[in-house]
């Protein structure tokens, strides 16, 4: 069971709401559900990608970039268990609505509520069960390289490490925040090996990604980076990370570690 206690929820927040509606279409056909156009209230229209082979993907952490993260996943079609300390955040989400700024985003959430297939809690044993790949945006407002932003990774890996050692299934976990690779490789990947009593790269994947900017603030930076960066701990994990993002109109740059 994942434990509620170990992380700050002191912060404060407000219910985003907003009045213009931004306009998006559904295209039903080929027996998939999928968001294929939408525009965000400044009239900027686009394609989103083509989704046909559907994961089961939970999020870790349900602020800003996390619920955006989410949210856009489940809007392709994939099913998404998103992942919070924050009762008030899962409440929201799972009640259609969101503590995220980003416009367009709480629309976005009402559009794909028929397609069932996005919900958030706080058992991140169970959501690691039922899900072949995790997507880790804990840090959403801190600076990656403070303490504190390191003190948060090494405690979701602590449980996530826990919840690996009853799964017999490979498990692919990709970090999508900037994380140094001494940290990933010297901190948290011996923290996921110890709790999980498993090896990486035979019992689970490690990985990270990230778009042309660090972190995706909007739909649009989300669905449509310039460039998409993975740095992979192996073949695996790398192949099964671009799955996650396949469709997207995007170069890949990929850095082993």
């Amino acid at each position: 069971m994942f434990d509620s206690q170990r992380f700050d929820t002191s912060e404060t927040h407000s219910i985003y709401t907003h009045h213009a509606t931004p306009q998006l279409t559904i295209d039903n056909t080929r027996g998939f559900s999928r968001i294929v156009t939408f525009s965000d209230g400044n009239q900027q229209s686009y394609q989103l990608p083509k989704c046909r082979n559907t994961k089961q993907i939970s999020v870790f952490g349900l602020g800003h970039s996390g619920a955006l993260s989410a949210i856009c996943m489940a809007a392709l079609g994939h099913k998404v268990i998103g992942i919070d300390m924050d009762q008030r955040r899962i409440n929201a989400l799972n009640q259609g609505r969101t503590f995220s700024d980003e416009e367009g985003l709480p629309e976005l959430l009402e559009q794909i509520a028929s397609f069932r297939n996005l919900v958030a809690t706080d058992d991140g044993f169970n959501a690691i069960k039922r899900t072949a790949s995790s997507l880790i945006c804990v840090n959403d407002e801190s600076d990656h390289a403070s303490d504190s932003s390191i003190d948060k990774l090494k405690i979701i890996c602590e449980q996530i490490g826990l919840s690996l050692r009853y799964k017999e299934q490979y498990h692919n976990l990709v970090f999508c925040q900037h994380v140094d690779a001494d940290i990933l490789k010297t901190v948290l990947l011996p923290i996921l090996e110890e709790q999980s009593g498993k090896k990486a790269s035979e019992a689970f994947g490690l990985a990270s990604i990230q778009g042309g900017k660090e972190k995706a603030r909007t739909i649009k930076d989300f669905y449509q980076p310039a460039q998409f960066t993975i740095q992979f701990l192996d073949k695996q994990s790398c192949q099964l990370t671009e799955q996650l993002f396949s469709g997207f109109k995007a170069s890949i740059r990929r850095v082993s570690w």
